[in-house]
């Protein structure tokens, strides 16, 4: 997609915030929530003196602002920090070492709030080289208490917070200086409710007597992904273009020289190759400059730059041993199948709700699918992983329901469903 294109999406979006109230609501009055405007750090000392006040309180709440299409990693320029006395919003244009708010996230001894935080939480392990420590996601712990899995900011602080934010425009310049003062309130309602979100949050945990599992996924959640994952890339090409077998080893090679140009330009895969020209490529089989030059959408630069490592991955693509390798998982269902498939992703789906779990935090009807078409086989794929707290919140139940020595009901009290066969 074109960078442009983002870029004026963005600059109308930053244009419409600067034109509305940025007042907004008076901020919540809570011992938990911090007081006044948040504090504009743009010096190191500055920096310095914040992250000592962190560590002193030992909880924080803790997001970033970036943009993402326009570079390999994604640019911060704005980093929120929320204790219960202070909110700080660290500029990350004034302000280039972050290292020491890393270092806060890494710190056991702390505790780290986000909402949602995955990619939040990513310069942790690129900068430092290590995993983040005590993290607790509230987006991840409300789907253990009758919130929908994904639950929005607003909705989360609205129900355990009681309090309802302005509207935010996330999709603004977060690059341009000086910030106006919607995106600083913005910035600053991410992180300013998230302490008191939590309190109330684990306190009905606790009572849920499901404290124990949120933590568990919390723990699970946070572990980031690899920033290039080349099987799953591929798969995503494979679904729009499929291919066979032959061309798979070239689909490989060219997704993996795709991710190397776009390390070493600092531009996201999509403008270096976008998905169907890798496929055009790989059924083209360009090597020459006149070939590369009439692949549709690789830009001519690249196509000069790199068409001695491109004719390679295509030349020795074509010289490998066929792959096969599936978009998704395909089962052949049969229409027995697929109704059973879907009385027990509702029956499950059912009792989760039952017991305050958002069903897709349990198991999705691909989850079923898989385990469901596969029990008969020589190699039946389990439902649920070795110590996942789903086998203890629903397998065990469902290994009963299936063996006929379980049943499931369900009655509606103070409002709503409650579970009767615990």
């Amino acid at each position: 997609m074109n960078l442009n294109y983002r870029r004026k999406k963005r600059e109308r979006h930053h244009a419409a915030a600067q034109d509305e109230d940025s007042s907004g609501a008076p901020h919540l009055e809570h011992q938990l929530v911090a007081r006044g405007e948040a504090q504009l750090v743009t010096t190191d000392a500055d920096l310095a003196e914040a992250m000592a006040h962190v560590r002193e309180m030992g909880m924080f709440a803790y997001d970033t602002e970036f943009i993402g299409e326009e570079s390999y990693w994604p640019r911060i320029c704005v980093v929120q920090i929320a204790t219960t006395e202070r909110v700080v919003l660290v500029d990350a244009v004034a302000v280039t070492d972050l290292k020491p708010i890393f270092e806060l996230v890494a710190d056991p001894a702390l505790l780290t709030l986000v909402h949602a935080g995955t990619q939040d939480l990513e310069p942790v392990r690129r900068l430092l080289g290590c995993e983040p420590a005590n993290t607790l996601d509230v987006q991840v712990a409300a789907a253990f208490a009758e919130m929908p899995w994904p639950a929005g900011l607003e909705k989360l602080v609205e129900r355990f917070a009681g309090h309802k934010l302005t509207k935010g425009h996330t999709f603004t310049n977060w690059d341009a200086r000086p910030l106006t003062a919607s995106q600083l309130r913005y910035a600053a309602d991410d992180v300013r409710y998230l302490p008191l979100v939590w309190e109330r949050l684990r306190a009905e945990l606790e009572r849920r007597g499901s404290l124990a599992w949120a933590m568990l996924e919390c723990e699970q959640s946070v572990k980031i992904p690899a920033r290039f994952d080349e099987d799953s890339q591929m798969r995503r090409t494979l679904k729009s273009w499929p291919m066979k077998p032959a061309q798979i080893p070239t689909l490989r090679l060219l997704t993996r020289l795709r991710d190397e140009i776009a390390r070493k330009e600092d531009l996201p895969h999509r403008v270096v190759m976008p998905d169907e020209t890798v496929a055009e490529m790989v059924k083209q089989r360009p090597v020459s400059p006149q070939q590369l030059a009439a692949v549709r959408g690789l830009p001519k630069r690249f196509a000069q730059k790199y068409s001695d490592a491109i004719a390679q991955a295509v030349d020795e693509g074509a010289k490998s041993a066929p792959e096969k390798m599936q978009h998704g998982r395909n089962y052949d269902e049969t229409a027995e199948d697929r109704s059973r498939i879907d009385a027990l992703l509702a029956i499950i789906s059912a009792r989760c709700i039952a017991m305050g779990l958002a069903p897709g935090m349990v198991a999705t009807r691909g989850d079923l699918a898989r385990w469901w078409m596969t029990r008969a086989s020589k190699s039946p794929e389990a439902l649920f992983e070795a110590g996942d707290w789903r086998i203890e919140a629903m397998g065990h139940w469902l290994d009963n329901f299936m063996k006929g020595d379980a049943t499931v009901s369900i009655s509606w009290q103070d409002g709503g469903p409650s579970l009767l066969d615990k």
